[in-house]
């Protein structure tokens, strides 16, 4: 058995570690918030018959008020904006159609 090395616990350089784990925190919770707003949506519609519009406009909002909580970034918002833009064409077309 080796009886001495030169190893010094706690010395070890993490600097890649630490920052491929503050990315997948990071990643985890952005598709947390991300998966909540796009599952709100139908939901509200859906189960809980609100109309498109109502539901977009309280779907937004929840998804902004997440993004402090989260330490969310411009690309949430963008990601939030666009949403909500993809949803309201959406909305503007089932309209049209019925």
């Amino acid at each position: 058995m080796a009886e001495h090395s030169e190893y010094i616990h706690g010395n070890m350089p993490i600097d890649g570690q630490d920052k491929t784990f503050s990315g997948f925190v990071r990643l985890s919770a952005f598709f947390t918030v991300f998966f909540v707003v796009v599952l709100l949506m139908p939901i509200l519609v859906f189960g809980a018959n609100i109309a498109w519009f109502p539901a977009l406009i309280a779907t937004f909002i929840v998804g902004v008020i997440l993004t402090p909580v989260f330490k969310l970034g411009g690309g949430w918002i963008a990601t939030l904006i666009g949403l909500a833009f993809l949803t309201g064409l959406i909305g503007i077309l089932v309209s049209v159609l019925n």
